[in-house]
């Protein structure tokens, strides 16, 4: 038996299963859980790749040569969730499934088949309760009830990305550059920690004041759990923030950061060859007003007619040219929606992962764009200062 896959099986085989993931870097995920049928207890397969899923209810005997199937098929890590611990396995060069345990909380397992699904984030996680969001009674307050659905949306599209990250051992470097009040900052370093990473995260913003009680928070919770002495907050500007020598960032977050911010945030991320970008830009006036500046192109004299309209199309510009200037620079990128339209209009997140070849249909689609429209956008020019 492949070493390792005995403490795997046990670990499957735990009253206290909720689910397990087995992923694969190329964005292939299996999802497995215990479900009661008529035919007596089984094990559900949800095989997907982003786009499409097929369930497949097994036996549970069979279980060893299946995971041992996927492990040949380029499967390389395994996330268990129980009730008590969370325990993370990866495929070592050698073949051997190198195991990490992490202590936490997770819902008691349904095996109905018709069971709602578990959120990723408990309700009563320690920093919901630190930040004030969650109350005594380990409930979400109603007037925090929108921010932890953001939560959860969050760390559902951070776990998509972890098969991107290729750090030495177990520590990831994280930056949150512009991270406000720092919800999302603790969000991404709870799940991490979850998942059996060390991360070593560090929140960027202008706000002094209020990091400095975000570094009492994070001591407070360090105190209980010591995964989270590796979370600190930084009073300064995303222009101006640089990592220690040696702590370049694998995971770059930019949520919300204003106008040519984020594209700061953009450019610094390739600099320093992040692997991981989740950005969702936020008030993208620079390009709109150099297309208040500038003559339509022919045949697009319809888009500009009404205001709220070539405000969007401002946006939608500014974002397209900033997904293909990442893909033109070898990051797989794709724009997908963030947190639902009710409750933001800035409801778009750019998510890029680096590892692609540089895509030259990206970059001429940004030539022809530039030309067509008349507009020089500031990502361009921070990526071509840098590069110079």
């Amino acid at each position: 038996m492949r070493e390792g896959l005995e403490a795997l099986l046990g670990a499957l085989d735990d009253p206290e299963l909720v689910d397990a993931v087995i992923s694969s870097r190329d964005g292939r995920r299996v999802r497995l859980r215990r479900v009661d049928l008529h035919r007596g207890r089984m094990i559900q397969f949800e095989v997907g790749d982003g786009a499409t899923s097929e369930v497949d209810n097994v036996d549970p005997a069979s279980l060893p040569d299946r995971i041992d199937a996927l492990l040949d098929d380029g499967f390389r890590s395994i996330f268990v969730r129980l009730t008590d611990r969370s325990e993370q396995y990866t495929l070592s060069k050698r073949g051997r499934l190198l195991r990490s345990v992490h202590r936490g909380t997770a819902p008691a397992p349904d095996t109905d088949h018709d069971r709602r699904p578990a959120r990723s984030v408990p309700e009563d996680a320690p920093f919901l309760v630190e930040l004030g969001l969650t109350g005594r009674d380990s409930r979400v307050r109603a007037s925090s009830r929108d921010k932890y659905l953001q939560v959860v949306r969050f760390v559902d599209l951070l776990d998509t990305v972890l098969d991107g990250l290729t750090a030495d051992g177990a520590v990831v470097h994280v930056v949150d550059l512009g991270c406000g009040a720092g919800v999302l900052t603790m969000a991404a370093h709870h799940h991490l920690l979850a998942r059996g990473f060390a991360p070593r995260t560090v929140g960027v913003d202008l706000k002094s004041e209020l990091l400095d009680r975000l570094n009492a928070s994070a001591a407070h919770l360090a105190e209980r759990d010591p995964g989270w002495e590796g979370l600190r907050f930084h009073s300064g500007s995303i222009a101006e923030w640089r990592p220690e020598p040696g702590a370049e960032p694998h995971l770059v977050i930019a949520l919300h950061a204003c106008d040519t911010a984020t594209d700061d945030a953009l450019a610094a991320a390739v600099g320093w060859s992040a692997q991981v970008i989740l950005a969702a830009p936020c008030c993208q006036h620079d390009l709109q007003a150099q297309l208040d500046r500038r003559t339509t192109p022919p045949g697009f004299e319809a888009l500009v007619r009404h205001g709220i309209v070539r405000e969007r199309l401002g946006d939608l510009l500014t974002d397209s040219i900033r997904a293909d200037l990442l893909a033109a620079r070898g990051y797989r990128t794709d724009v997908i929606e963030f947190v639902a339209g009710e409750h933001t209009a800035k409801n778009l997140m750019i998510r890029a992962i680096a590892g692609a070849s540089p895509d030259a249909e990206a970059a001429g689609r940004v030539d022809d764009l530039v030309t067509r429209w008349g507009v020089r956008p500031a990502l361009l020019d921070r990526l071509e200062r840098d590069s110079g």
